[in-house]
């Protein structure tokens, strides 16, 4: 499961991940609270939401971009340290008391576009520390460090929120992302296993033209997409389902967040599990775990009481990590070296704007319909398009 750790630059690249993803995680925490205090609003919730992945649509791709033509550890190193700047004046705005729902939306989109770099150029980095024959596994890693994050990011969030203010974790996350800029300078690009034949060319159209010849490629990474925009936004329908359905206050939401963090690392590590040499990622397990989260998100939709929502997401999330590590697999399976931060760069553009249209979509229906009705209206599509497509995958050869 964990044979990509043998490698020591992807054990600094596995660290770099957990303490980057705790802080994006414990950033999405606070904001969302920030936002509910300044607001009160579901509607104004999604908006926040959209904002922070709209910037991500276009710069997804620049990061691709970069990740082919630069150094990966320089371009993660400059976003770290502007990352560090973002979050403190998050906090200092908030301390003076001049926050406003405005100016934490100028400052979330900052934010947003800052961070949206380092998702191709950090997946190029981590496929380029390994072998070719363990690149699967450490895809699949790359999701349980991103859970390691929302375990703990969710949870430090949570109870310095509860212990100070809705601003505090602002300035932990500034502090952490010392450690995180600590981690990357250990990094040695000299002894990476793979490298692209030339990095001369960041171009996208090559990208573009990879993917026009293997269009079977763009149906995980619009999947994945789609079930994350309109039924799985954890951070949104969590937020709305603790504190407008069951009325519950920030610590709660932090133990949502542990619960989440849970059901993914055991989906990612299953998945790793499976990512031995000579394994190929199927569509079709993608496609198996939606039917089982539909029918987990229906059934969340009418939970009556907190505890029995906070055990359905436990499996929901196991099977969404299932769904993302899987074709996180198949794009990175599929890609050659020489374009591996384009089309994944490609597919985070694919993927959020996805989300950025069902997050907005989201707020207005629960705002419109209710909460619990929205839940289950995103179970419902999930499991149909499951069933939909679930044979799909062996007429593309995917």
């Amino acid at each position: 499961m964990f044979s990509s750790l043998q490698f020591q630059n992807y054990r600094r690249i596995f660290l770099y991940s957990c303490l980057n993803s705790a802080c994006g995680w414990a950033g999405l925490l606070a904001t969302e609270w920030l936002v509910l205090d300044l607001t009160g609003s579901a509607a104004a919730l999604g908006g926040m939401l959209g904002i922070q992945v709209a910037p991500i649509i276009i710069t997804s791709l620049v990061g691709g971009s970069f990740a082919d033509k630069f150094s990966e550890r320089s371009i993660l190193l400059t976003t770290s340290t502007l990352l560090i700047v973002l979050n403190g004046a998050v906090y200092l705005t908030y301390k003076s008391g001049t926050l406003t729902f405005g100016v934490l939306a100028i400052l979330s989109f900052v934010l947003s576009t800052v961070a949206a770099v380092q998702g191709p150029v950090f997946t190029s980095l981590s496929i380029k520390a390994v072998p070719e024959e363990r690149v699967a596994n450490a895809i699949s890693l790359n999701s349980v460090t991103f859970n390691i994050g929302r375990l703990f990011g969710p949870l430090g969030a949570g109870l310095i929120i509860a212990a100070s203010d809705t601003g505090a974790p602002f300035l932990a996350i500034s502090a952490l992302y010392l450690a995180v800029i600590l981690v990357l300078l250990q990094i040695r690009m000299n002894e990476l296993h793979q490298s692209a034949s030339s990095r001369a060319s960041g171009n996208l159209r090559e990208a573009f033209a990879y993917l026009s010849n293997y269009r079977a490629l763009y149906l995980p990474m619009f999947i994945a997409g789609i079930f994350t925009g309109l039924g799985m936004n954890f951070s949104l329908i969590s937020a709305l389902m603790v504190r407008q359905v069951f009325q519950e206050d920030s610590r709660h939401l932090g133990f949502i967040g542990v619960l989440l963090a849970i059901g993914g690392l055991l989906g990612a590590s299953y998945v790793a599990r499976l990512s031995v040499s000579g394994h190929k990622p199927k569509f079709s397990t993608m496609m198996g775990s939606g039917v089982v989260i539909g029918f987990f998100w229906i059934a969340a939709a009418s939970s009556p009481n907190f505890l029995s929502y906070a055990a359905i997401v436990i499996f929901v999330n196991f099977f969404h990590l299932v769904i993302m590590a899987t074709a996180n697999g198949i794009v990175a399976a599929n890609a050659p070296i020489d374009l591996q931060g384009r089309v994944y760069g490609i597919y985070l553009f694919i993927f959020h704007l996805c989300l950025a249209i069902g997050a907005p979509l989201i707020g207005l229906l629960a705002k419109i319909i209710g909460v619990r009705m929205t839940v289950g209206i995103g179970g419902g599509l999930v499991l149909l398009l499951s069933l939909l497509l679930i044979n799909a995958g062996k007429r593309l050869r995917i």
